[in-house]
């Protein structure tokens, strides 16, 4: 308990330190799905409170997202990406660029999409940057929003089951969505219609 406490007396000696690290992990996690980007953002939110951690989270996570977008739409069109392209990952790029605003919102606020790939569909199919990132930042904005929220008061939020229960039927539902997304890309028909423009 005692190196709780001390942990916790650090972060607070060293807020700065403690924002610039939450903004690179998140970043970082824009180009590692691997990387549980709900953990982080609940972790900023335990460390920098509600606020903080949104901010820290969206900014980290936003610009990362952005350029990897900006670096897929730039280099998309090498011809060492062409095997890349004929992969399944064909289809989530077909998929992507017939999507609306709306969707790319869905996309970013559901934990179980793969939101890396969707950045890097869009880069591909050439969606416009200034279409993208405020799409992009609302649905990253949600997500952040409610993780950062369960970090910010963990006990609290343990100890509430009306809390527990709303957020579990979030869950829920995003998964069923996620799901419902996920498959609806892998299984995308491609048209005969030019994907790389």
């Amino acid at each position: 308990m005692e190196y709780i406490q001390e942990i916790f007396s650090l972060i607070q000696d060293n807020q700065l330190l403690v924002f610039v690290i939450a903004i690179l992990a998140t970043f970082i996690e824009s180009f590692i799905p691997a990387l549980p980007l709900i953990g982080i953002v609940m972790l900023n939110g335990a460390m920098l409170g509600f606020v903080g951690g949104i901010v820290a989270s969206c900014i980290g996570s936003c610009l990362g997202t952005a350029l990897l977008f900006i670096i897929s739409k730039k280099f998309g069109s090498i011809k060492y990406f062409d095997k890349f392209k004929e992969s399944k990952f064909s289809s989530v790029v077909s998929w992507v660029k017939k999507q609306n605003g709306f969707v790319y919102i869905l996309c970013y606020s559901c934990p179980f999409i793969p939101g890396c790939l969707v950045s890097i569909a869009s880069g591909f199919c050439n969606k416009e940057l200034k279409y993208f990132v405020p799409n992009m930042v609302i649905g990253k904005s949600i997500l952040f929003i409610i993780s950062s929220y369960i970090g910010d008061n963990m006990i609290g939020f343990f100890n509430s089951p009306v809390k527990m229960i709303s957020v579990g039927l979030l869950v829920v539902i995003s998964f069923i969505i996620g799901k419902k997304l996920n498959s609806t890309m892998e299984k995308y028909e491609i048209s005969n219609d030019v994907i790389y423009e």
